[in-house]
This record gives structure tokens, sequence and C-alpha cells, in this order.
């Protein structure tokens, strides 16, 4: 009879677990969820995945650091929505081949101007961060004040159809009256409709050039001339999972050539001991090395469409 009874007991608890186990994996189906949305699981597979990375750098002989950061919860896709083929036909941005290159007087390194990292989060508008922190940069440049200006405002107000889904410059659209304040129209990471709350102060571009054409990477030392001559520029390069887990040191691992373009950032410095540009981003203060980057002169396709503007 105790036999009996331990049998009865051991039958239901075996059961009672297999409901409470197979109870979740049937409610994530009928939500249309998955195992891989769960939190652990995640973590697990991104893992396995920064493992696997590190193997390929450690073959490859790249020491610079990779791990886990906000960004790496969306997929590249979502973060990096530079779109070269968005250039509109009446830009006003000048092309002048390349600027004159003063190299020869420039120091080794040097750091520019710059604004705070911002975040973009999940939509695809890198391209109105690195435009509006161009401005914000040259703002600073010029008067030593810092603004915070809206990037919600070309994401949801431009005459392009840009958006979360891709954009390019957009110099253009704060020439005339200018860029408003963040406070004016609050960053949503959506294609929200254009509704800021104010128009007033604003800060215009004076003008925006191409330090050499829109869809070619000038010399290092063109773009070290402009950093050094207008305090940062902006520019565009190819995007990978490497980039994506970036932590820290010398981004080398430079897998994909120019046509690949697929992000924009700011260029704000250099330094020739490491052969790198310092790169901010807008991925936020849990990427990188505080939100910057050190990635190798020419990686990447590094500095394509670099341009600046002034204030």
């Amino acid at each position: 009879m105790k036999g009996t009874k331990k049998w009865i007991f051991g039958s239901c608890l075996a059961a009672l677990l297999a409901v409470f186990l197979f109870v979740p994996a049937l409610q994530s189906t009928d939500t249309g969820m998955h195992l891989a949305d769960d939190p652990v699981a995640k973590r697990q597979a991104l893992d396995r995945e920064l493992a696997e990375m590190r193997a390929e750098m450690k073959a490859n002989g790249w020491d610079f650091e990779i791990g886990p950061n906000q960004a790496m919860q969306y997929s590249i896709e979502q973060l990096c929505s530079f779109r070269p083929e968005l250039k509109p036909a009446d830009s006003q941005g000048f092309e002048p081949g390349e600027c004159a290159v003063t190299a020869a007087t420039l120091p080794a390194s040097f750091v520019g101007t710059y604004t705070p990292i911002k975040n973009q989060a999940s939509c695809g508008s890198c391209w109105a961060f690195s435009t509006i922190a161009g401005l914000e940069a040259a703002i600073k440049f010029k008067t030593g004040a810092t603004y915070d200006l809206s990037e919600q405002e070309l994401v949801s107000c431009n005459d392009y159809g840009w958006g979360c889904n891709g954009g390019y410059f957009a110099f253009d659209m704060i020439m005339s009256p200018g860029a408003i304040l963040e406070s004016c129209f609050p960053y949503t990471a959506l294609d929200s409709a254009c509704s800021p709350k104010c128009t007033t102060p604003t800060f215009p571009v004076a003008r925006w050039q191409y330090i050499a054409t829109s869809n070619t990477v000038p010399s290092v030392a063109a773009i070290k001339n402009a950093i050094y001559t207008y305090g940062s520029v902006s520019a565009a390069i190819y995007v990978d999972r490497y980039f994506q887990a970036y932590k820290s040191g010398v981004l080398t691992s430079c897998k994909k050539r120019v046509n690949s373009i697929n992000h924009a950032i700011i260029l704000c410095g250099w330094d020739d001991a490491k052969g790198a540009w310092l790169l901010k981003n807008s991925w936020g203060t849990s990427w990188g090395e505080a939100g910057f980057m050190w990635i190798k002169y020419g990686c990447s396709g590094v500095g394509y469409g670099a341009c600046y503007c002034t204030y």
C-alpha cells in the first residue's frame, strides 16, 4: 500500500511538473513569441556568439575588446539606416573634390569638438544624429556653448519620407530657419507625427560641404585638416557585428568595402600612434569607450561622404 501511495504521488508530481514546464512554452506559441525572446536564452545566445567572435578575433590577430552592451539587443538593420541612395538631387552640400590639406602642420594626435553622447535606441535614425551632432559641434566650436538640439524634428518633419527606416545627411533641412532645441521636440525613437511644441529659438547651419565628394572616402590628411579646422565631421561607415559589440581598443576587423555603407557617425579626433580615428557614435554610453570608438584609418569605409557644417 505504501508503495502504491508513493507511486501515485510520484506520478502526480511528474504530471504537475510536465504541465508547469509545458504551459510557458504553449503560452509563448499562442502569443506569437518564441523561447528565444526569453532574457536568459537571449543572454546565453549572445554569450555563445561573443565566444565565437573572440575565437575569430584571436585567429586574425585583432586585439580590440568586445562585450555585451545596450545596442546588442537590436539588429544592425534597426540601428544602421544611413542610405547613400537617398541623397536629394537638390542637395546644397558643395563637393569641392578635396579641400586644401595642411597635414604637415597638424599634431600627431588631436581631439576636436563634440557634444555629449546620445542614444538613438531601436530607430534607424543615425543619419539624423550625425547631422545634429555635426551642428551641435559647429556651434560649440564657434561659441563655446553646448546645446542639445532635436533629432526628432528631422525624423518626423522632413519632406523626403525619411525616418526610422533610413535617411541621409539632413543639413539642408536646418539651414533655414534652423534646428530647434531637444526640449521643443523630445526624441521618441519612433516615426512620430511632426508636432514640435515650439519653433524658436533656432540654430541654423550657415553652410555645409563635403571634404571630397558625397560618395568617396577623403584622404586621411584631408579628414584631419577638416576636424582641426571645423571641430569635427559627419561621416558614414560600414557597420557589422564586431563594430556593434565593440568595447575598447582600436577596431581593426575591417571586413567590408565602401559599397556596404550603412551607418552615420561623427569623427572628432585622431591618434597617429594608434593609426586611428576617434569616432563618436549614437548608441549610448554603454557602447564602446563611453560612447566613443578608436577605429583604424581606412577601416570599413570609415569617412565615406565626410562633410562638415558651419554655424
